[in-house]
């Protein structure tokens, strides 16, 4: 069951690059509800916002979520010198205004779903692996190549901050020594090209760190990772926000699996009005329209925002290792239309601001 779920998350992920249409029902409605949030106390990556918000540099809700986020989300493999334009532009100027934390710009990439063979195995290293990483490196150098121009266009300083991987190409496998092998060196060289050609960026896989399973004590290691590559972080899937005590244990988990690989960072992958909820037909099924109570969405904002709550780990769960957080689906995906109303209960739960009669439940 859980391996159909996965399979679904990456249909999900990978049916188109970008997220959907931006969805803004009213833009004055939308800039005066954005522009009365603090900044969020960490940075917010997200999937890839969609190439018509990325188009114009004067939207004032752009900034508003540059601002708010401090960082900017496009595609690896399909955005333009245009957009990549615009990111910059729009992370200087939220910079100029006098920003605490920089905003910064976040590369989403699905290696080894572009040019890999669908039907070979990890272990292969023909034709198609080689363009993989070729295309992978390619577009990386291209966009670093954009960001340049941008900077000296902008008399601006503005980086990439983050790599936001997606790869679920490839499943471990019980007692297969060579293909699991395989799978750990196929990930690791797009870690190396990532560290070559961003060496001060954050590298974020999803999915790797803990699941709910249907045996066993009910949790289990996600199987895209061996647990033996190159890892800067874990992370884990709080995709049924209004279950917060399961969410809880899920980063709990994964903490604890983190520790037995050493590695400090946790990094949790959020959606918001939207994600795995029960049934009476299916035990969780995905839905991309949501709309629980949004003292859920605020909830889990001051919980992987606020120090108080991290520091209280045995009562909630040690989100003191959450140095970033992502949020999947992206920011006004037409898919998701209550997105506005649970990020803006969101960000106040971030910040320590009470919801209001107005925020929606």
């Amino acid at each position: 069951m859980f391996k159909i779920r996965f399979i679904l998350i990456a249909i999900l992920f990978l049916n188109s690059v970008f997220c959907g249409e931006f969805l803004f029902s009213d833009s004055r409605l939308s800039v005066k509800s954005l522009s009365a949030l603090k900044p969020l106390p960490k940075i917010h990556y997200s999937f890839p916002l969609p190439k018509e918000v990325l188009s114009n540099k004067d939207d004032p809700r752009l900034y508003e979520l540059a601002r708010i986020t401090h960082a900017i989300s496009l595609s690896g493999e399909w955005a333009t010198q245009s957009q990549v334009d615009v990111a910059v532009f729009t992370c200087q100027k939220v910079i100029e205004k006098g920003a605490k934390t920089n905003c910064r710009i976040g590369i989403n990439y699905s290696p080894w779903h572009r040019y890999f063979g669908k039907d070979l195995p990890p272990t292969d290293r023909g034709e198609s692996y080689k363009k993989e990483l070729e295309m992978f490196a390619y577009r990386l150098n291209k966009i670093k190549n954009w960001i340049q121009i941008a900077n000296r266009k902008y008399k601006s300083q503005v980086s990439v901050g983050a790599i936001l991987l997606d790869s679920e190409r490839f499943f471990i496998r019980k007692d297969d020594k060579k293909w699991n092998t395989a799978i750990k060196e196929n990930l690791d060289s797009v870690h190396d090209i990532c560290v070559k050609i961003f060496p001060e960026a954050r590298i974020e896989w999803y999915g790797r760190g803990m699941r709910p399973e249907s045996s066993g004590d009910g949790w289990g290691k996600t199987p895209l990772f061996t647990g033996l590559e190159k890892m800067a972080s874990l992370s884990c899937s709080l995709y049924s926000i209004p279950e917060i005590h399961r969410m809880q244990e899920l980063f709990r988990r994964t903490a604890t699996l983190a520790d037995q690989y050493e590695v400090k960072d946790v990094t949790p992958w959020v959606a918001l009005a939207s994600g795995y909820r029960r049934g009476s037909k299916k035990p969780f099924y995905w839905d991309m329209n949501w709309d629980y109570d949004t003292v859920y969405s605020w909830s889990i904002g001051a919980q992987l925002n606020i120090n108080w709550y991290g520091d209280r780990p045995e009562r909630f769960s040690p989100f003191r290792r959450a140095k970033i957080v992502i949020f999947y689906p992206c920011p006004y995906d037409k898919r998701v239309p209550s997105w506005e109303k649970h990020f803006v209960a969101y960000v106040k739960g971030a910040t320590g601001v009470k919801l209001e009669e107005g925020d929606g439940k």
